[in-house]
């Protein structure tokens, strides 16, 4: 059976919302869910219309231009008539040809708004990724990957990390075998890591150590990784990628790091309570 909507946005929030206002929040987004496709479908609909009638006008002026150069006295005397014609249809084209455009602006700033309210009733974790993904939509992207992981870098020191994520994700579906993208996906992790969504952080670092071992990067991954384990409380997990770290990149930073964790987890050693034999 399929989850309600109802269902997921009370796992997911961090507020509990009564259960009548939450029926009513499910009931308000699927209407507004089968408004948006009802609008879109008509406008579509309208689209289709407009361009059959752009390849119907853009036949016949073919058609005039072909019966045009033909030569003979008859069509002579009609030549004129035939090329008023043409400009004719050529002024319906165009009038086809703007109003095909207005109708692909309507339904794109249809889709623009409906994704909104929808981000909007959804929560405010969904509206920041919407918000996100507006701002990102505005920034110039660089074609060198370099300056493309800078402006994702120069984007999270600016605090905007929703924006950087957009950005750091783009990176990596663009240069997945380059290897910033290792730094990519440690950022994406670090991100999830700040924002306590521990299993997408484990994720992200997790292919930074799978498919990026030498990377300077991997050691940190793996460190996260089992600190990302650790809060999800996967003590005997977490405390085998500690163990992990120490063997693979044992004169790293992050292996001392995990060796502390590692003692943390251990606990002190408790003192003998045997007695001494009596003399």
């Amino acid at each position: 059976m399929k989850r309600s909507l109802f269902a997921v946005l009370l796992a997911t929030s961090a507020c509990w919302v009564p259960v009548e206002r939450g029926r009513q929040m499910e009931e308000r987004i699927e209407r507004l869910e089968g408004e948006s496709d009802r609008a879109a479908q008509q406008l579509e609909e309208q689209r289709a219309a407009v361009r059959e009638r752009v390849a119907a006008v853009d036949k016949k002026i073919d058609e005039l231009n072909a019966t045009a150069h033909r030569t003979g006295a008859d069509l002579a005397v009609n030549q004129d008539r035939i090329q008023g014609e043409i400009s004719r249809l050529r002024g319906l084209l165009e009038e086809e040809a703007h109003r095909l455009e207005m109708l692909e602006a309507t339904l794109a700033q249809q889709k623009s708004e409906t994704d909104a309210r929808f981000a909007a009733l959804k929560g405010a974790g969904a509206l920041e990724e919407y918000e996100a993904k507006e701002k990102a939509k505005q920034l110039k992207r660089p074609a060198d990957k370099g300056e493309f992981l800078a402006l994702a870098q120069a984007q999270e020191a600016k605090g905007e990390r929703a924006v950087a994520r957009e950005l750091y994700e783009e990176f990596v579906k663009k240069w997945p075998s380059d290897p910033r993208a290792a730094d990519a996906h440690f950022r994406l992790g670090e991100l999830w890591y700040g924002e306590r969504r521990h299993r997408q952080a484990i994720l992200e670092y997790g292919k930074v150590a799978q498919d990026f071992p030498r990377s300077d990067k991997a050691p940190d991954a793996l460190l996260r990784t089992a600190e990302s384990m650790l809060a999800l409380d996967l003590r005997d997990d977490a405390r085998g990628l500690f163990e992990e770290v120490t063997k693979r990149y044992p004169q790293s930073t992050a292996a001392q790091r995990a060796r502390a964790r590692l003692a943390e987890l251990t606990g002190p050693k408790k003192k003998s309570s045997k007695k001494k034999p009596s003399q």
